[in-house]
C-alpha cells in the first residue's frame, strides 16, 4: 500500500517531467481518470499482457518489426511437468533467479549452477516444505521424482525465457498463419510495401515512433495543451510520385470485418487515427507544404482470417480531429487541475438521464 507521502512524491515527480500523451493514455483518461492516475502518475502498472492483445502484438512483430520476435517472445514447451512437479521447479527457478552472487576474497564470484540436477539440496528442502514425496524411503528416490529430462528441459526454458512474453504453440501458429494471409494479399502487400522494393519514389517506415513538441498546440484554435503527443505508427508509406503519405494501422479483430465499425466506436480508434495524423503532420512538415495529403487506412484481419482495408475519408477524419480536440481539452482539464476523481463531464456539469 502506497502511503499519502509516497503519493504526493510520485505526483510531484510526474508533474516535474515533460509528459507526452499517447492514444492509449488518452483513452484511459476518457474511460477512467482514476485508472489513468494509477497507471501514469503512481506507476501502478500491470505488466501482464491480456490474452486478447497478444495476437496483435505478435503479428506486428512478425510482419513489421523483423528480428524483434525472438527478443519479445518465447514459445512454451509442448509438454510441461505436472502441477506439483512444476511447482517445485518453479520454486527452484525463483531461488536461482533471485540469488545474489557471493564475491570471494580473490575477486571471483560464487554463482548458482544453471542446471536443475545441481540443485538437489534445495529440491529436498522444497519437497519437505510441501510435504511432497515424503512417503518415499530415500532422498535419492525423491530427487528422481523431480529431476527428469522433462523438468531439466523446463528449467532450461525458464532461464532462457527471462522477461519475454510466453506463447503457446497454438497462438504462435495462428499468428504466423495470419501474417501469411496478410503478406499473400497482393493489394495489402503493395499498400504497405511488405515486399522488398527498390522503387526510388517510395519510402517506408515500420513501427515508427513520433512525438510532438513538449506542449502540443493547435494553430487554428490557438490552444496550447500542457503536454505533447506521442505514438508508434505501424506502417508509413511516403509516395513522392503521388505526393501522398499513407498511414496504415494494422488491427486484429476477434469479431468479423462487418463488425469493425463497432470496434472503432468501442475502442475509440477515431482518437488513435486523429493522433497519428497529427504526429505525421508534425514529422513530415516539409513534405506536406505543397499539395501533399495524408491517407489513413485501417488494415484489418478478423477471426476468420478475412482481411480488408478500411480507408478513412477526409470528411470522417475531419470529424475525428474535432473529437480529438474535445478529448484533449478534457485531458488538459484533468492534467492542469490534477483532478482524476471522475470523467470530465461528471466533474464539470450536471448529468441528465
Amino acid at each position: 500500500m502506497i502511503n499519502s507521502i509516497d503519493v504526493k512524491a510520485l505526483e510531484d515527480k510526474f508533474y516535474s517531467q515533460e509528459f507526452k500523451l499517447s492514444y492509449s493514455g488518452l483513452n484511459k483518461l476518457m474511460y477512467s481518470p482514476r485508472l489513468f492516475y494509477q497507471w501514469y502518475v503512481l506507476q501502478e502498472r500491470e505488466e501482464k499482457i491480456e490474452s486478447y492483445l497478444i495476437d496483435g502484438k505478435v503479428i506486428h512483430c512478425m510482419l513489421l518489426d523483423n528480428g524483434s520476435f525472438d527478443k519479445q517472445f518465447v514459445i512454451s514447451p509442448s509438454k510441461l511437468p505436472t502441477d506439483n512437479t512444476r511447482l517445485v521447479v518453479d520454486k527452484i527457478f525463483d531461488y536461482y533467479s533471485k540469488f545474489t552472487p557471493v564475491i570471494e576474497p580473490d575477486g571471483s564470484a560464487a554463482i548458482l549452477s544453471p542446471y536443475l540436477e545441481d540443485h538437489s539440496t534445495k529440491i529436498l528442502e522444497i519437497l519437505l516444505g510441501l510435504n511432497l514425496h515424503q512417503s518415499l524411503k530415500t532422498d535419492e528416490q525423491r530427487i528422481a521424482k523431480i529431476i527428469t529430462d522433462e523438468t531439466k528441459s523446463y528449467f532450461n526454458f525458464l532461464i532462457q525465457k527471462g522477461n519475454k512474453d510466453l506463447l503457446d504453440e497454438e497462438t504462435y501458429k495462428r499468428c504466423k498463419d495470419n501474417v501469411d494471409v496478410i503478406r499473400n494479399n497482393k493489394a495489402i502487400s503493395e499498400l504497405m510495401c511488405l515486399q522488398k522494393s527498390d522503387f526510388e519514389l517510395l519510402e517506408v517506415y515500420n513501427e515508427q515512433y513520433i512525438e510532438t513538441k513538449d506542449k502540443y498546440g493547435n494553430t487554428e484554435t490557438g490552444i496550447l495543451y500542457p503536454f505533447g503527443l506521442k505514438g508508434i505508427v505501424d506502417n508509413l508509406v511516403i509516395d513522392y510520385g503521388k505526393k501522398i503519405i499513407y498511414i496504415n494501422d494494422l488491427k486484429t479483430s476477434g469479431k468479423t470485418l462487418t463488425d469493425f465499425s463497432e470496434s472503432i466506436v468501442y475502442y475509440k480508434y477515431s482518437l488513435q487515427a486523429a493522433i497519428y495524423k497529427k504526429l505525421v503532420e508534425e514529422k513530415f512538415k516539409k513534405e506536406l507544404v505543397s499539395n501533399w495529403h495524408i491517407v489513413f487506412n485501417f488494415v484489418v484481419i478478423d477471426k476468420y482470417q478475412q482481411v480488408c482495408v478500411f480507408q478513412v475519408s477526409q470528411d470522417t477524419m475531419s470529424k475525428w480531429e474535432t473529437e480529438l480536440e474535445d478529448a484533449l481539452r478534457e485531458a488538459a482539464y484533468h492534467y492542469i487541475h490534477r483532478n482524476y476523481t471522475s470523467p470530465y463531464k461528471f466533474i464539470t456539469g450536471n448529468v441528465t438521464i
